[in-house]
């Protein structure tokens, strides 16, 4: 055959590589937002690696081989960091931080299988899988091929002055770019996690000052009288039931049912807004602020915040002669660091026996969570009580939900839930786009048995706050909505309403209040000033 067919043969197969290459770090996550032209764009961080093997390849055979296996290696990594970089963006409504997203990854994982019918994850890991395996040999044959076309001069020669042709032509006529290329944000967060860790003396000493600042607390809190205080947080209640048309209606509907069993049992209620230092997920963070008065946004803050000076809001109820309870039934994994919040009693999902059915994340209902701690905690207690719940039965991905059980009796063990019919809705991960009605149920369930139980159980004047720990996910809210939760405070006293509705909360359980709004960590502060 004559020359001219290799070497238009070799052009080929190298062009066929760009173009497989470029398709496999293009792709979107999830696929089906991208299946488009932009597909078969040529990728600039695909052609900068072949640059390389380019040069490799004018030494020979071995430098071209151990260079083919080090950009390989460096493709995929690019490809893994494009994932996360397009999905924290989607779910959590930020920018991806290696350093500090990396350790979720873990908790990524328990939340996807924990959330999934059993049959649904397995599907799913095994789809992961297939497509994984598919991405690193069709990458690898790739590699492979243009390294072998490398191997021809003219190959080579070819590919290095087009590539220095477009390359002075873009910079020439300052070609705008698509998006700035992986290699370059992959190369931004490297360099930024020397930067965090070097950063974390300044948090501690931030933390430090405002130790010094607040005073040398925790002092008692006079102006409660010994009113049981019950703080009720609840996962994923966000700004948005109120802010967006698709959600308003049924959440008012919601909140009128709520707002009959105040009234008929003589409470009155006050609303706000509070903004949370997360979004979409890491509940964490929200608890810290809130706990702590400060506000923490990611997990370095978070760790130095809890091996710091700063007395917990537990702390000051202990001192007022307060029993402190936490209440964390999501929690299943040792929680050392819990200890640090300073209550006298933990409670972990492995304390409460529970003989019932998992509700996708959830490892049991919220619902007898409460009827639990009821009948160790409240029955024959014997001097006032702060209890912080954490409900969960709000978790995404709202799939599988318990029912309402109208006689707490017979709750029991969670046994009973075997024979009831759990509620179901066909969500899958990674797409919630169609959550929107099972969320709106999830919080009508909790509002629900957050109604019947102060009905039936909280018969003294006790303070009640309930309040969401942060925005769903960013699939289910839409972009340009604030980091705002909703928090509502209620209580037969009328006394313990006074310092909230003088701090601007509004009647009712509808907030009114317009952005811009206060932030979480602004809580403790100033309960702790009016309540002193």
């Amino acid at each position: 055959m004559k020359p001219g067919y290799f070497l238009f043969s070799s052009l080929f197969k190298l062009s066929a590589a760009l173009l497989i290459l470029s398709v496999l770090l293009n792709l979107n996550y999830p696929a089906n937002y991208v299946w488009s032209w932009q597909l078969l764009q040529p990728s600039p961080d695909v052609w900068l690696l072949l640059s390389l093997l380019a040069v490799a390849a004018c030494f020979g055979k071995r430098p071209l081989f151990v260079t083919s296996l080090t950009v390989w290696g460096v493709f995929l990594a690019l490809r893994l960091f494009r994932i996360g970089d397009t999905g924290v963006p989607m779910y959590l409504n930020r920018p991806l931080n290696l350093y500090i997203d990396s350790a979720y990854l873990l908790g990524l994982y328990d939340l996807l299988k924990t959330s999934s019918r059993h049959g649904d994850f397995l599907l799913m890991s095994t789809k992961v899988t297939v497509v994984v395996l598919g991405a690193i040999v069709a990458s690898w044959y790739a590699w492979q091929t243009a390294a072998r076309t490398l191997l021809d001069k003219r190959v080579r020669l070819f590919f290095l002055i087009l590539s220095g042709s477009l390359l002075c032509t873009g910079l020439i006529w300052e070609w705008p770019t698509v998006k700035p290329p992986v290699t370059a944000r992959l190369g931004q967060q490297t360099l930024l996690i020397r930067q965090q860790i070097s950063h974390q003396q300044a948090i501690v000493n931030r933390l430090q000052k405002t130790a010094r600042d607040r005073g040398t607390g925790p002092f008692p809190l006079n102006g409660l009288q010994g009113a049981d205080v019950l703080l009720f947080m609840v996962e994923s209640y966000g700004h948005v039931v109120f802010s967006q048309p698709r959600y308003r209606q049924a959440m008012a509907a919601t909140m009128t049912d709520f707002t009959k069993i105040l009234d008929r049992h003589g409470f009155t209620a006050v609303s706000s807004y509070l903004v949370s230092p997360t979004y979409g997920g890491s509940s964490s963070l929200a608890h810290s602020s809130l706990e702590f008065g400060v506000k923490v946004g990611n997990h370095l803050e978070e760790k130095a915040l809890l091996h710091s000076a700063l007395p917990p809001l537990a702390s000051y109820f202990a001192e007022s002669g307060y029993r402190t309870v936490s209440v964390m039934p999501g929690t299943r994994f040792a929680f050392p660091e819990g200890s640090a919040f300073g209550y006298d009693q933990y409670y972990y999902a492995w304390h409460f026996n529970y003989r019932g059915p998992t509700f996708g994340w959830a490892p049991m209902s919220d619902q007898f969570v409460l009827d639990w701690v009821r009948r160790r905690e409240f029955v024959k207690r014997q001097q006032p009580l702060f209890v912080r719940y954490v409900l969960i039965s709000s978790h995404a991905a709202f799939s599988i939900q318990p029912p309402f059980i109208t006689d707490w009796e017979g709750i029991g063990d969670g046994s009973v839930y075997k024979d009831r019919q759990l509620i179901y809705y066909p969500i899958y991960w990674p797409d919630l786009k169609n959550a929107g009605e099972a969320y709106l149920r999830s919080l009508d369930y909790e509002f629900t048995i957050l109604g019947d139980y102060l009905a039936k159980y909280v018969s003294t004047d006790s303070l009640i706050i309930i309040m969401g720990d942060h925005q769903p996910n960013l699939q289910l809210t839409g972009a340009g909505e604030p980091w705002s939760v909703p928090v509502h405070i209620m209580s037969r006293n009328a006394h313990l309403l006074e310092p909230f509705s003088n701090r601007g909360y509004t009647p009712g359980l509808i907030p009114a209040q317009s952005p811009p709004h206060a932030g979480m960590e602004t809580f403790l502060p100033q309960f702790i000033e009016d309540f002193r």
